[in-house]
Order: C-alpha cells, then sequence, then structure tokens
C-alpha cells in the first residue's frame, strides 16, 4: 500500500516540475504576494491631507495650526479663504478633513467663563483615513486647549484626581501589521492548499489521464492520500517560506511554540485539502475547480473575520463562521504569534478544524468513489 501510495505521490512531483510555470507560481509568487500585501495594508496611514480656515489669525490660532501639523497622522496642506473654498476641497478630494477655526478663538482660550468653539469637517467617503484624521485632531485640539485653556497660575493649582496607568499587552506599539500580517499569512496558505489539491483529480480528467489510474491497483482511499501528500508537503513549504518572512523581514514577533504552530498548521492544511479534494471529484476541468476556489473563497473570508470581525456579523452568520476553518486558524495564528497562546487555549479551535476536516473528506472520498464508478 505504502509503496502504491509513493509511486503515486512521485507521479504527481514528476508532472508538477514539468509544469514549470505552476511550479514557479507555487513557490515564489505566495511570497512576493506577502510582501506586497502586507506593505499595502502594514503601514500606518499618516499625512492625511487637512484644510484650515482660519477666521481668527492670531497667536493662538497660529499655534494650534502648528499643533496638527506636526502630528503624523495629519498634513495642514490647504488654506482656504472662505467656507466655499472648504466645501470645494472636500467635494474634490483634495482634503480629508477641514478645521474651522472661529473669529475670537484667542479671547475666548484667555477667558475661563467663555467656551472656545472649533468645527471639524471630515469627508468620511473612506472611513479609515476620515476617522484616523478626526481622532488625531481631536486629540491634539484638547492637548492644545488643556495647555492654553488656563492662566499659568491656575495650571499649577490643577490636580488630577485619577492616577491613570495604562498597560498594553501583546503589541504596545499597536503596530498594525502584527494584525494583519498574520492573517496574510494564513490566507496564503489556504489560497495555496486549496489551488492545488483541487485540480489534481481535475487535471487528469481534463488531460485524459484519469482512466488510467481507475485501472491501476489503487484503492479509492489511497488514490486520495496520494493526492493529498503533495498538496500538503507544498503547503507546509509556503508556510515555512512566508513564515521566515513576516518574522525576519516584517518583524512579527514570535511569542508562542513555532512545534505548535507548525502542527496546527497541518491539521488546517489536512481540513482545507479534504475541501480541495471534494471541489476536484466535482470539477471537470481545471478551470471549473479554479472557479470554485475561488467562489469558496470569497465565501470563507467572510465567515473568517479575514475582511470583517465575526462579532460584527448577524447572530446566524456568527453561528457559520463556527465551522469555517479559515476562522479557526486566525485565531490560532495571531495566537500564538502574538499572545504566545498554548494548546491548553488553542484546542477547542483545533477541534473545530479536525471535525470539519474528517467530515468533509469523509463526504470527499464517497463522492470521488461514486463518480469514478
Amino acid at each position: 500500500m505504502l509503496r502504491r501510495i509513493w509511486n503515486l505521490v512521485l507521479k504527481e512531483f514528476i508532472q508538477l516540475l514539468r509544469d514549470w510555470l505552476m511550479t514557479a507560481f507555487i513557490l515564489t509568487l505566495p511570497v512576493l504576494q506577502l510582501i506586497l500585501l502586507a506593505q499595502a495594508t502594514g503601514s500606518r496611514i499618516s499625512d492625511v491631507r487637512v484644510a484650515v480656515l482660519d477666521l481668527d489669525r492670531s497667536s493662538a490660532s497660529r499655534q494650534l495650526v502648528n499643533a496638527l501639523d506636526v502630528r503624523r497622522e495629519l498634513d495642514v496642506c490647504c488654506f482656504p479663504a472662505t467656507l466655499a473654498d472648504t466645501h470645494r476641497l472636500l467635494d474634490q478630494g483634495e482634503a480629508t478633513l477641514v478645521v474651522v477655526i472661529p473669529a475670537g478663538l484667542d479671547a475666548d482660550l484667555s477667558n475661563a467663563t467663555r467656551t472656545p468653539r472649533i468645527q471639524l469637517v471630515a469627508d468620511a467617503s473612506n472611513t479609515v483615513p476620515a476617522s484616523i484624521a478626526l481622532s488625531a485632531a481631536r486629540e491634539t485640539i484638547a492637548e492644545f486647549s488643556k495647555e492654553t485653556r488656563f492662566f499659568p497660575s491656575l495650571q499649577q493649582n490643577l490636580v488630577s484626581p485619577v492616577d491613570l496607568r495604562a498597560n498594553v499587552h501583546f503589541n504596545p506599539t499597536f503596530n498594525v501589521k502584527f494584525f494583519t500580517v498574520p492573517a496574510q499569512v494564513g490566507f496564503i496558505i489556504y489560497q495555496v492548499t486549496l489551488t492545488v489539491a483541487s485540480i489534481g483529480l481535475a487535471r487528469e480528467r481534463e488531460l485524459g489521464t484519469l482512466e488510467q489510474l481507475m485501472v491501476m491497483p489503487l484503492r479509492r482511499l489511497e488514490l486520495v492520500i496520494g493526492k493529498a501528500i503533495p498538496a500538503l508537503l507544498i503547503g507546509a513549504i509556503n508556510f515555512l517560506l512566508t513564515l521566515a518572512v513576516t518574522v525576519l523581514v516584517f518583524q512579527v514577533p514570535m511569542q508562542g511554540s513555532l512545534l505548535l504552530l507548525f502542527g496546527l498548521t497541518l491539521l488546517f492544511i489536512v481540513a482545507e485539502i479534504g475541501y480541495g479534494i471534494f471541489i476536484s471529484s466535482v470539477a471537470r476541468t481545471q478551470q471549473q475547480a479554479i472557479l470554485f476556489v475561488f467562489v469558496l473563497a470569497m465565501v470563507d473570508m467572510t465567515f473568517s473575520g479575514y475582511l470583517v470581525r465575526v462579532k460584527n456579523l448577524p447572530g446566524p452568520l456568527q453561528a457559520i463562521s463556527q465551522i469555517v476553518p479559515f476562522h479557526h486558524y486566525l485565531t490560532i495564528i495571531r495566537g500564538v504569534m502574538l499572545k504566545g497562546a498554548g494548546l491548553d487555549a488553542l484546542w477547542p479551535h483545533a477541534a473545530a478544524m479536525l471535525l470539519m476536516g474528517l467530515f468533509v473528506t469523509t463526504i470527499a472520498v464517497r463522492n470521488l468513489s461514486r463518480t469514478l464508478d
């Protein structure tokens, strides 16, 4: 039995090496994809364009403009003369945030009985930079007001009634790459494994060699194992390559056990191979198989938390997400890498992947046997 499976695995690798374009795609493009996606999604948003309508033109208003401009997130680039000009800048996309400083700001800051008012107008057609710009502007204005609102003699007597001390665990610098890059690694492993597993039998059927496999002394289970092993090895190699890039290039910490993460990754790969074999038994051509993979990937990305937090989904969709292995693997890879989580915390996710893998693989083997017979 082992020799028959080994011969089938060897035949798969020989066929893969003959297709040099596919081999290059499998070994190099995932790493390139990780680098490009990590650079695009892992960098902090900075230099959001800000327009300032200064109707006060005082020393205090100039200090406020300077305070806004030195923020890393903000770039004060425009000084419109009228309120109509600010609307034009927002409409044309030349500014994401408009700060309107009213006349009399300096006098209001010098008078403890008056409340200074500053208006912020944001272009929220792109919510991410708009929210970051609003948050940065609010913090800057609050700090500026605290420093200039009271006379120095009064400031010395101000004592905060609360001694607030914050501790940030797992990502003290709030580096967004620590959250996004491990998810990119998980998606790449998911994508490569599912693609390789799904085109195995579809390629045989398309090339007309499936009949030769059927007359060989191979049991259906041996055929499935022989087709699954190459996908397992390719997925594992891609994981090691992308993990090395993640840790060495993007400096994402590896707080937990590498052996544990590798073992749970193999479990995830096996579960996805089951989905791939099921697709391969249904698809008649490689093009059909790739199309099925694309559709399944869109569904899994929706329920996995890769695009939208699972907790933001409606209740029934959250229940569906529990049977998606990709959702559990994202929790595992982030938990091991960022939190140093062990198997005692991650075993429910590992058990869910194991159960779904066994369930889907059983269906795939039965469907394959019925199709070939």
